[in-house]
């Protein structure tokens, strides 16, 4: 499916592309964006389907996002990429590396939940939710309304993907080891309801993993945008 999206910079530059939360559209990342296309790099921001200027076909699966951004790739005549990804655009990021591996070669995944191994794994991801008593989780879901009443979403994108998240995925844990990306995974430390214990555990899983814990919540990229920056920068080098 065709998507909405912003290329910027040199064209003849290394390629980075960036992807967004759910609730959110490729506008979140204006700021990283101009960054990076300052630096001479080739910036790609989609609308992911059902966000922003994509269409909204009403079918949405990661396998389909996932296919959405190669297909996107494959058009713009891109081939191998960095990748940035926030939460849902993090996974998203994470099944075009195990993947396509070799179209990706530098890899960042900011603060995205991975998926619960197992029915023990889908239980502790609930339980630490009710725990956390609903208040970042319910910043999150704030996001969504406030897209929602701009009309900048489509409302039923939402259950789909985060239930994406919530069922076990042994597969996906699987194939971990399979990314052969230079892989920086960002935490948002304690005010984020990503697990961090649970990054720093992807991020070891990784054959070329390296974590990195900012204490900003789950939107690290816009409450700390001068460490983020010079972090993924750096790293992207």
């Amino acid at each position: 499916m065709p998507l909405s999206f912003r290329d910027i910079g040199d064209p003849s530059g290394a390629p980075v592309v960036l992807l967004h939360a759910l609730g959110n559209t490729g506008r979140t990342w204006d700021a990283f964006a101009t960054e990076l296309a300052a630096r001479g790099r080739r910036v790609i921001v989609p609308d992911l389907r059902g966000h922003g200027r994509s269409p909204r076909p009403g079918h949405y699966t990661y396998a389909l996002m996932r296919e959405d951004v190669t297909a996107l790739l494959d058009r713009q005549g891109v081939g191998t990429v960095d990748l940035v990804g926030h939460s849902m655009g993090g996974h998203i990021a994470w099944l075009i590396a195990q993947h396509r591996p070799g179209r990706v070669r530098r890899l960042v995944i900011e603060d995205a939940p991975p998926p619960p191994r197992d029915a023990a794994g889908e239980a502790a991801l609930r339980a630490r939710t009710a725990h956390a008593g609903g208040q970042p989780v319910m910043a999150l879901f704030q996001e969504f309304l406030d897209l929602r009443r701009a009309r900048g979403m489509d409302r039923g994108a939402i259950r789909p993907v985060i239930d994406g998240l919530r069922s076990p995925d042994p597969v996906w844990w699987r194939k971990l080891p399979l990314v052969t990306a230079e892989t920086l995974v960002v935490s948002g430390g304690p005010g984020s309801p990503v697990s961090r214990s649970l990054l720093a555990e992807v991020a070891a899983t990784v054959p070329r993993g390296s974590f990195l814990a900012i204490d900003a919540g789950h939107y690290v990229h816009r409450t700390e945008p001068e460490r983020f920056g010079a972090a993924v920068t750096a790293f992207l080098r």
